[in-house]
């Protein structure tokens, strides 16, 4: 497993394939393996790169530093690293909000964006974890997240939250890597950490892409219980994407319940590029 340096924390990704770069990042309730399916069928095709963000997954897990724009700066650090000109950024959730703050800083050097499930303060503030958030934003959450340890049974509540239909069926070795990541010791740290500084997305609620930004495709999970759908459906007007794409059995682990019409979402929006 490579490693990148960011000021001194380790930070895990995955490599592979040649070609046209895309960047992979996850949602705060995931890490990099994710996309393993994705990053399987779009190497033989792309340069494909997963990143585990910092304080997830294979990264470390510093003590602070979980703030948006330290996240965002993370993020075109680990790009101008390794050289991704023209990359086309693929997000979860958290990932796709960093992958519209980066393009926003950046547009020259993004191809395309793959938003999955785009958090945004509109789409987390009407569900259970808006609430958790908002929670967290006057209680010093971080603190006590830094010494609990999750149950077994807790670990697998987490991740089953995040599944729609389709993923409920699925057998529980799909998940059992990721159960196993949310039981170790202090993974609720970065992501009590964060939520105190979400509310910074509420400008992504307003923005409007201008002629000259990457082009998006938008993809959600139907039944997603982490943030709505339904208000993603309102964030589609704004944000105008090129391709809006529901999944009407899925969650907010789409590209696990469904990695097939995930993955040609990824390859279509990269062509659809270059093309251009």
């Amino acid at each position: 497993m490579p490693v990148f340096d960011y000021h001194g924390v380790s930070v895990a990704y995955d490599h592979a394939g040649t070609g046209d770069p895309i960047l992979f990042l996850h949602n705060i309730g995931g890490e990099r393996r994710i996309w393993r399916e994705q990053m399987r069928a779009l190497a033989a095709t792309h340069s494909v790169y997963a990143l585990d963000l910092m304080g997830y997954g294979g990264s470390d897990i510093p003590a602070s530093g979980y703030t948006v724009d330290n996240y965002v700066r993370m993020v075109g650090e680990f790009v101008t690293a390794h050289g991704l000109d023209g990359v086309t950024l693929v997000g979860n959730c958290f990932g796709s909000a960093l992958s519209l703050l980066y393009a926003q800083r950046e547009p020259r050097g993004v191809r395309a964006l793959v938003l999955c499930n785009p958090l945004t303060s509109a789409t987390l503030r009407p569900t259970p974890t808006g609430r958790t958030q908002r929670l967290a934003q006057r209680l010093p959450l971080d603190r006590v997240a830094s010494g609990i340890r999750l149950p077994d049974v807790a670990a697998g509540w987490l991740i089953r939250e995040q599944l729609g239909p389709r993923g409920r069926e699925m057998t529980r070795d799909s998940f059992t890597d990721f159960e196993r990541r949310w039981a170790e010791p202090r993974r609720l740290l970065p992501a009590a950490a964060i939520s105190r500084d979400l509310h910074r997305l509420a400008a992504l609620d307003d923005f409007r892409p201008g002629p000259n930004f990457p082009p998006i495709t938008t993809i959600w999970g139907a039944r997603n219980r982490i943030l709505s759908a339904q208000a993603g459906a309102r964030l589609n007007e704004t944000l105008n994407p090129v391709r809006r794409i529901v999944l009407p059995d899925c969650g907010h682990l789409l590209m696990v319940e469904d990695p097939e019409t995930v993955t040609a979402a990824i390859r279509s929006a990269s062509s659809a590029a270059i093309a251009s």
